[in-house]
């Protein structure tokens, strides 16, 4: 491997308050068993591990004692359990992450093969994301699909305020007359329009791209997002009692290797939820 990777600063905060009817899934991630690689190319991948999972709002992520976060105290047995290990194959570098559940099931296999552990932690994002898709099929696990809640009616004057949960983004503001402010964890702000049809509300970005919005990745994939990126979309519906929106967030990314083999999709789909913050 060889490489010293990108020097890259991660703030990992972990306030949790738990209650006792909290009915979130509880995944514990067990260390990274690293082969062939430097402790702190180990210690930057786990910390984008743990940085990335925590993200899922719907979750309760249980770190390993001595992780970059200390670890969580949660008195209950794991759900699910996440393992990773990344180990040098020919002249490359495999990274592995398998989600299973309390009963030693595999739900979730994801192999990424790159040429250094530097392109492993740059699309990271990507691999744990992908690790989550087995959670969009109930019926994969139960054998059958759950009634899904019904949506409630949106009113406009109802969105009115502060909104929590998306990836990258610290808070949303909702304001009247269809307009709407993003605050990005990287210190930009992005400005939104949105309506309301079929009982759907539509956001999209009418600011222009920054390079901010696409925090961690490097600069020059940055830059290249800001030159190709369509705007961003979401699609949402409300529920529990005017206090979640939930639904997609629709995006262009980037896959890359080495600065090479650069791939630009659009319209990449991922689950987003925002949750309402008291007034």
């Amino acid at each position: 491997m060889g490489k010293t990777l990108v020097s890259v600063l991660f703030v990992f905060t972990a306030l949790v308050c738990l209650q006792a009817q909290d009915d979130r899934a509880v995944f514990k991630i067990q260390p990274l068993e690293a082969e062939g690689t430097s402790p702190e190319e180990a210690r930057l991948l786990e910390s984008l591990i743990y940085s990335y999972f925590s993200d899922k709002s719907d979750v309760i992520i249980l770190l390993p004692e001595g992780g970059p976060a200390g670890g969580i105290p949660y008195e209950t047995d794991p759900d699910y359990f996440i393992k990773t290990s990344l180990y040098p194959e020919d002249d490359a570098c495999v990274f592995e992450l398998v989600v299973s559940d309390a009963y030693s099931r595999e739900l979730s296999r994801q192999t990424a093969r790159y040429k250094t552990t530097k392109d492993i932690a740059l699309n990271m994002h990507n691999i744990v994301n992908a690790a989550f898709e087995w959670r969009d099929d109930p019926a994969e696990l139960s054998g059958e699909a759950p009634e899904p809640p019904d949506a409630e009616l949106i009113v406009p004057e109802k969105l009115f305020g502060l909104w929590s949960g998306d990836t990258g983004i610290k808070l949303i503001k909702i304001l009247p007359d269809g307009k709407a402010f993003a605050f990005f964890a990287s210190g930009v702000n992005m400005m939104l329009s949105y309506k309301i049809e079929n009982n759907t509300l539509n956001i999209t970005q009418i600011s222009p791209n920054n390079e901010n919005f696409y925090y961690p990745l490097p600069l020059p994939m940055a830059k290249i997002l800001v030159n190709e990126a369509e705007p961003m979309r979401w699609e949402f519906m409300l529920y529990e009692n005017e206090n979640l929106l939930r639904g997609s967030r629709i995006e262009t990314t980037v896959e890359f290797e080495d600065y090479e083999k650069i791939v630009i999709r659009h319209n990449s789909v991922r689950k987003s939820e925002w949750n309402k913050l008291p007034r």
